[in-house]
C-alpha cells in the first residue's frame, strides 16, 4: 500500500489551469471559426423559375408576395423572380446559419471534453510522480495543510511543478519564499508557475534562475504581474533564450509588466540573451516605473545608451525611494515623540488624579479624625462635669451626715447636762 500524497483540487482551481495544457492548434480551433465547413446550400436547394410558372400561378405568387402584375407576362415574371431570388437567399442563409451555430456548438463540446481529458491526463501523470516521489510527496501534503517553512526549495520537475503551481494558486500554505532554481523545468511547466502568480498574494520572493524557461513562461509570469504587487523579489537569470522571435515576445512581456507592475523591488534577467532590440523596448518601458531599485541585466547584448538608461531610472528611484524614507522616518519620529508627550501627559493626569484622590482621602481622614477628637473631648468633658457633680453630691452627703451627727451629740450632751 502507498504511502504517498496527493492533494484533491476544486473544479475552479483546476479550471484556471486548463488551458495550459492544450496545444496550440486545439487553441487556435477554439477561437477561430474560420475551420468550420459550410456545405453550399444554393446547389441542394434550386431556386423556383417564374418563367416556368403559368399565367395563373404567376398571379398567384404576385398576389401572395403583394405585388401587382403589369399585364405583360415576361415584365411580371422578372418581378417575381427578383422577389423568389431574394427569398432563396434568405433561406440559404438561415441554413447557413443553423449549421453554424451547430457545428459550432459540436466542436465547443469537443474543446471541452479535450480539456477535461487532457486535466485527467495530466493529473493521473502527477499523481504517479508523487508515488515514485516520497519527498514532493511530503512537500505536497505540508503546503496543503499549511505547515510548509516560510522559505520553501521544491525539487520539482515538469510534471510535479505543475501540482505545485495548483498548490500556490492559493494562499493557504502561507510560504514567502519559493525557491525553484536550477531544476531544468521548461514552458510546459512554467505557464503554470507563472499562472498562479495571478491568485498567490503571499509569495514576495519567486527564484526561478538556471531552467529552460522561454517566451511563454516570461509572458505568463509578465501578465500575473500586472495585477500582482505583491511580488518584491523575481530571478529569471539564465533563462537563455534562444531564437529571435522568443526574444522579443519575452521583451514585450516584460516591458508591459515593468509600465503597470508597482510592486516589484528587485528582478533579475541576466543571462538570458534578450539582445539589442528587447534591451530597447525594456529600456523604453523602464522610465514609467517608480518601484524598482535592482535589476540585473548583464549578458543580454545591449547598448551602452539602454543600460546607462535604465541606471539612471534606477538612480531616480533609489532617490525617490530614499526622500520617501526619510520622510517616513521623520514621521515616525515626530509620531514617537507625540506619542511619548501623550504618554507622559497621560500619566501626569493619572498621578494628578492620584494625588487628588489621595488628598481627598486624607481630607475624609482627618476630617473623620477630628470629628473623633471632639467626640472624645466632649466625652470627656461629660465624664468631668458628671464627676464633679458626683463629687458634690458626696460632699454634701458627707456635710449633711456630719451635721446631724454634731446635731445629735449636741443632744445627748444637752441630755447629759
Amino acid at each position: 500500500m502507498s504511502l504517498a500524497y496527493f492533494p484533491i483540487f476544486d473544479s475552479s482551481v483546476l479550471d484556471e489551469f486548463e488551458d495550459l495544457l492544450l496545444d496550440e492548434e486545439v487553441l487556435n480551433v477554439e477561437n477561430n471559426d474560420d475551420f468550420l465547413y459550410y456545405e453550399d446550400e444554393s446547389v441542394l436547394i434550386p431556386v423556383l423559375q417564374a418563367d416556368s410558372l403559368s399565367l395563373k400561378e404567376l398571379i398567384h405568387e404576385m398576389e401572395k408576395r403583394g405585388l401587382k402584375a403589369r399585364g405583360f407576362f415576361a415584365d411580371d415574371a422578372k418581378l417575381l423572380q427578383i422577389e423568389l431570388d431574394k427569398e432563396h437567399q434568405e433561406y440559404i442563409d438561415s441554413k447557413k446559419r443553423e449549421k453554424q451555430e451547430a457545428q459550432k456548438l459540436e466542436v465547443e463540446q469537443k474543446y471541452i471534453q479535450r480539456r477535461k481529458a487532457c486535466t485527467e491526463i495530466a493529473l493521473r501523470e502527477e499523481k504517479e510522480e508523487a508515488e515514485n516521489n516520497e519527498r514532493v510527496s511530503t512537500l505536497f501534503h505540508l503546503l496543503e495543510r499549511g505547515i510548509a517553512p516560510l522559505y520553501c526549495r521544491a525539487e520539482v520537475n515538469n510534471v510535479s511543478a505543475r501540482t505545485l503551481a495548483r498548490l500556490f494558486w492559493s494562499d493557504s500554505s502561507g510560504v514567502t519564499c519559493l525557491d525553484l532554481s536550477n531544476l531544468n523545468l521548461s514552458d510546459d511547466s512554467g505557464v503554470f508557475i507563472g499562472r498562479m502568480l495571478k491568485n498567490n498574494r503571499t509569495l514576495i520572493k519567486l527564484e526561478l534562475g538556471d531552467n529552460r524557461f522561454g517566451s511563454k513562461t516570461f509572458a505568463e509570469i509578465s501578465e500575473a504581474l500586472c495585477v500582482n504587487n505583491e511580488l518584491k523579489y523575481l530571478s529569471l537569470e539564465s533563462n537563455i533564450l534562444r531564437t529571435d522571435e522568443t526574444r522579443t515576445k519575452a521583451a514585450e512581456a516584460l516591458a508591459k509588466m515593468l509600465k503597470q507592475n508597482k510592486g516589484l523591488r528587485y528582478i533579475s534577467i541576466w543571462r538570458c540573451s534578450i539582445g539589442k532590440e528587447g534591451g530597447q523596448l525594456i529600456s523604453e518601458a523602464f522610465s514609467h516605473n517608480y518601484h524598482l531599485f535592482c535589476f540585473e541585466l548583464g549578458f543580454n547584448y545591449w547598448q551602452c545608451s539602454d543600460v546607462n538608461s535604465i541606471k539612471s531610472v534606477l538612480l531616480r528611484n533609489r532617490e525617490k525611494q530614499k526622500i520617501k524614507l526619510d520622510e517616513e522616518k521623520k514621521l515616525k519620529d515626530i509620531e514617537r515623540k507625540s506619542r511619548l508627550q501623550n504618554e507622559v501627559q497621560q500619566e501626569d493626569n493619572r498621578q494628578r488624579k492620584r494625588d487628588e484622590a489621595w488628598l481627598d482621602m486624607q481630607k475624609v481622614i482627618r476630617a473623620e479624625q477630628r470629628r473623633q477628637d471632639m467626640e472624645h473631648e466632649r466625652k470627656k468633658k461629660e465624664e468631668d462635669i458628671e464627676f464633679e457633680r458626683r463629687k458634690k453630691e458626696e460632699y454634701l452627703k458627707l456635710t449633711a451626715g456630719k451635721q446631724k451627727l454634731s446635731k445629735k451629740s449636741k443632744k445627748k450632751k444637752k441630755k447629759k447636762d
